[in-house]
């Protein structure tokens, strides 16, 4: 079976998309497989630009079982699908969830920065993107300023 999910990788990676896909259909039936199988459809549909029939795969991938690193790719990919198709308080919410189980994960800070601005919460969005580059920049500049930066964005319309 971990042949078949190789093969419908190698497939989806080649833009084969619905041959992925109906390769990966045939694990659904195989409990050990069915999760993991939902999250590489999703994935394929992510690929070709179908959003809207990615997340139906992310919900059951979500509802098996699922490796630690599995299940965040289905919580980020879901969090951020709803978010490029305009759903952002459900986005909103797994963005949230999803930081709460990995809150270590810093690849998932940018997109929910953007999620905070699609909701109109600038201020909160900008404060988590000035942190995320000083605590991720290797910039000489950067660091210099970096108590600064940080105090600022504590508070970005304060005025000294």
């Amino acid at each position: 079976m971990d042949s078949v999910i190789k093969q419908a990788i190698d497939l989806r990676q080649a833009g084969l998309f619905e041959q992925s896909r109906t390769l990966l259909t045939s694990l659904l039936n195989d409990e050990s497989y069915r999760a993991i199988a939902h999250l590489h459809i999703a994935w394929s549909h992510d690929n070709e630009g179908s959003e809207q029939q990615a997340i139906v795969h992310y919900l059951e991938a979500l509802q098996g079982t699922l490796t630690i690193d599995q299940r965040f790719d289905a919580l980020f990919g879901l969090a951020s699908t709803y978010r490029s198709l305009g759903c952002y308080t459900e986005a909103l919410a797994y963005f949230e969830y999803t930081l709460s189980e990995y809150p270590d994960a810093l690849e998932v800070q940018p997109f929910y920065a953007m999620c905070l601005y699609n909701v109109g919460r600038h201020k909160q969005a900008t404060a988590l993107l000035l942190e995320l580059l000083v605590a991720s920049s290797d910039c000489k500049a950067i660091k210099r300023y970096q108590r600064a930066i940080l105090l600022y964005a504590q508070d970005l319309d304060k005025i000294w």
